[in-house]
C-alpha cells in the first residue's frame, strides 16, 4: 500500500470515528493552516448535526491536556498542533490528531493519528492540516464540500514549496471547482471578496489571528472567511502589521544594545520587557526569524534561541494553572545547510527531548522549532538543549 492509500486509510477511519461522535472538542493552530482545517471540521460537525467546540491555541499546554480529559468529550480533535503532547494523555481511545509535523518518535497504535510525515511524506511534500480536514469533508460528501476546496488551499499557503503529488490534486481540485484561479504561476483564491495570492491571504490571516489572539479574532475569522469579507481582512491586517512592526522595532533595539548570551552551541535572547505578552507566541516565534537572518547580531554556528513569558490567559478556556515560558529556535542559513548534511542535530529532535525533560513539549523541523516549557525550568532546558546540541551526529 503506498503512501497515499495508507492516509486515506486514515482519513476514513477518523471520519468513521467523526460520525458517531455526539459531541466534539476540537483544539487548534492559531495560523491560517489551523484556523482553515478547523473552519472544515465546523462545517463538516454542522452537516453531521454534532454538537461541537473550539479552543484556538498557540501551543499546546500538559495542564489544558489534564483538564479537558476530564470533560467527557465523546472526541478530542487536535489540528495542525505539534508534539508529542499526547505523551501528557491518560486517555487515548477518544483522541483524533491531525498534524504534519515531524516527530522523532512513533505514536502510540492506538492513537488516531493522521500525520503524512509519519507515512513516509517528506517535509516538502506534506498535505498540511487544512488539505488534512478538506480530505475529511471529501471523504464524507465530495460534491458538498467542494466549494470550500479553497480553505485546504489557504492553509496551505503556509508552505514555501509549489504545490506536487497530493497538495497539486486538491489545489487543481479547486481550480476545476472555480474557487481558485490558476493564471501562469499565479494561484489566486477566487471565493465571494476575495481574488487574492493563496500565500498572500494565510499571511493577512495569520496576522490577524495571532496578534488579535487576545482578542478572538479567531471567531471574526471563522464568519469573515465564510462570507469571503475582503474589507474585514485589509482592515484588520493593516492595523495589526503596525502593532507587530512597532515590537519588532522595540525588541530588534533591545538586542541591538544589549546583545544576546552565548553558551556552547547555543545564542538565545529573551523578551525581558514581556513586549509580546499580550500577543500569541507565534508572534515572538516570527520575530526569532526575522533575527536569525541578522547574521551580524549572534554567531551564525550556533543554534538561536529566544524565551518569552507566555501570558497565562487563553480565550475561550480560561487561565492556566501554572507560569510558562514559550522558545522559539531558529537556525542560520549556513547552520540549515549542515543540518540538512547531516552534521549537526536538527532542531525538531533538540528541542522536543529537551522540553519533554523539564516538563513541557517541543515540536518542530529540521531547521526550526518550537517549546512551552515551565517557568522555573528555564536554565535547565537551555543546559540541557546547549548539551545535546553538542552532540556529534
Amino acid at each position: 500500500m503506498d503512501n497515499v492509500s495508507m492516509l486515506m486509510d486514515g482519513v476514513s477511519k477518523a471520519l468513521d470515528r467523526i460520525v458517531k461522535s455526539k459531541y466534539i472538542l476540537t483544539l487548534f493552530s492559531d495560523d491560517g493552516d489551523g484556523l482553515a482545517s478547523a473552519l472544515l471540521l465546523k462545517l463538516l460537525y454542522d452537516q453531521l448535526g454534532i454538537e461541537y467546540g473550539f479552543i484556538c491555541l498557540d501551543k499546546v499546554y500538559p495542564d489544558i491536556l489534564r483538564d479537558i480529559e476530564d470533560q467527557g468529550y465523546d472526541l478530542v480533535v487536535f489540528s495542525d498542533l505539534g508534539g508529542a503532547f499526547y505523551k501528557y494523555m491518560r486517555r487515548l481511545d477518544n483522541v483524533l490528531i491531525i498534524d504534519h509535523h515531524s516527530e522523532s518518535i512513533r505514536p502510540p497504535e492506538d492513537l488516531m493519528y493522521i500525520n503524512p510525515v509519519d507515512l513516509g511524506f517528506g517535509e516538502d511534500e506534506s498535505p498540511s492540516s487544512s488539505i488534512l480536514a478538506y480530505l475529511l469533508c471529501r471523504e464524507f460528501d465530495r460534491d458538498r464540500f467542494r466549494r470550500w476546496s479553497w480553505l485546504a488551499v489557504l492553509g496551505y499557503g503556509e508552505s514555501p514549496n509549489y504545490p506536487s503529488g497530493l497538495n497539486w490534486r486538491i489545489m487543481y481540485e479547486a481550480i476545476k471547482y472555480g474557487v481558485v484561479v490558476k493564471k501562469g504561476d499565479s494561484i489566486k483564491i477566487a471565493y465571494s471578496g476575495f481574488n487574492k495570492d493563496y500565500r498572500r491571504l494565510y499571511k493577512e490571516v495569520t496576522l490577524i489571528s495571532s496578534v488579535g489572539y487576545y482578542q478572538d479574532s479567531y471567531l471574526d475569522l471563522f464568519q469573515v472567511l465564510i462570507d469571503g469579507d475582503n474589507r474585514f481582512i485589509i482592515d484588520r491586517s493593516n492595523r495589526y502589521r503596525e502593532v507587530r512592526k512597532r515590537l519588532f522595532r522595540d525588541m530588534l533595539e533591545f538586542i541591538e544594545v544589549e546583545g544576546v548570551s552565548e553558551k556552547g552551541s547555543i545564542n538565545w535572547f529573551e523578551d525581558y520587557n514581556n513586549w509580546f505578552y499580550n500577543v500569541s507566541t507565534r508572534v515572538f516565534d516570527s520575530f526569532t526569524s526575522y533575527l536569525s537572518y541578522q547574521v551580524r547580531l549572534y554567531d551564525r554556528t550556533r543554534y538561536l534561541l529566544g524565551l518569552c513569558e507566555r501570558n497565562p490567559y487563553i480565550p475561550g478556556y480560561g487561565y492556566l494553572p501554572r507560569d510558562w515560558i514559550n522558545v522559539a529556535v531558529r537556525t542560520s542559513k549556513s547552520l540549515s545547510l549542515r543540518i540538512s548534511l547531516g552534521r549537526r542535530q536538527p532542531v525538531s529532535a533538540l528541542v522536543e527531548a529537551a522540553a519533554f525533560t523539564v516538563g513541557g513539549l517541543g515540536y518542530g523541523y529540521a531547521d526550526k522549532g518550537s517549546a512551552v516549557i515551565p517557568y522555573g525550568e528555564k536554565d535547565m532546558f537551555i543546559d540541557l538543549f546547549d548539551e545535546l546540541a553538542a552532540e556529534r551526529v
